[in-house]
């Protein structure tokens, strides 16, 4: 994921995805949902400034819009604006590929992040939500230290995102690995939260609630 600090300004924000949390079915306290994007007044000042800086917005969903006052490099006050959004290949969301795009009174601060990266894969799960719910909830019992804390899970909602999750994301000189994947965490918390593949329910990186880990 790309980052750019701006002057008094930190921004943290964990990606979705598109088009209103739209919640496809439940099964089991799970439910699927898609990419949130931006609306109202913000999506229209997004798209202005897109087009404004001639920056091409296919296959982008954007979902965070910040802007603030602060002295630039010539001690002068500037209007910062910055957007980010996910990357999507047919509909999906593309994990850890957000863009970043960062403004100075109305035009572009830096290079164009836009991705090129291309997905072969379908997009249809094959995954039950059952069976993703008790892959998580076997998975963050595992990690736990606190094993009340993972059995506290059985009686909480999840919600699960279905995109494309690449396997050498942290080796870019590998070359890009896709595979289908779903984000899931429970309902009302960012915490615990995990990927787990489409084809066999193994996690791919997983980060419980009471420490700081990873699978495999």
């Amino acid at each position: 994921m790309k980052k750019l600090i701006y002057p008094l300004l930190a921004i943290v924000v964990m990606a979705s995805c598109k088009k209103a949390a739209l919640k496809v079915s439940e099964n089991g306290c799970i439910s699927q949902v898609g990419i949130t994007g931006l609306s109202g007044a913000d999506s229209v000042t997004v798209a202005g400034l897109m087009k404004n800086n001639n920056l091409p917005t296919t296959n982008l969903v954007f979902y965070t819009y910040q802007t603030y006052n602060a002295l630039n490099q010539q001690s002068q006050m500037a209007d910062y604006q910055i957007a980010e959004a996910a990357y999507v290949q047919n509909g999906l969301q593309l994990f850890f590929y957000d863009e970043t795009y960062g403004f100075e009174n109305g035009t572009l601060n830096g290079p164009s992040p836009l991705s090129t990266q291309t997905v072969s894969l379908d997009n249809k799960p094959t995954l039950s939500l059952q069976t993703l719910r008790d892959s998580f909830i076997t998975q963050d019992k595992g990690m736990e230290y606190n094993p009340s804390v993972a059995l506290g899970l059985k009686d909480s909602c999840l919600v699960a995102q279905f995109g494309y999750y690449d396997l050498n994301v942290d080796f870019p000189l590998k070359g890009a690995d896709f595979v289908k994947a779903w984000y899931v965490r429970p309902k009302n918390s960012q915490w615990p939260h995990g990927y787990f593949r489409d084809d066999n329910g193994a996690a791919i990186f997983f980060s419980p609630l009471t420490r700081s880990g990873n699978v495999p």
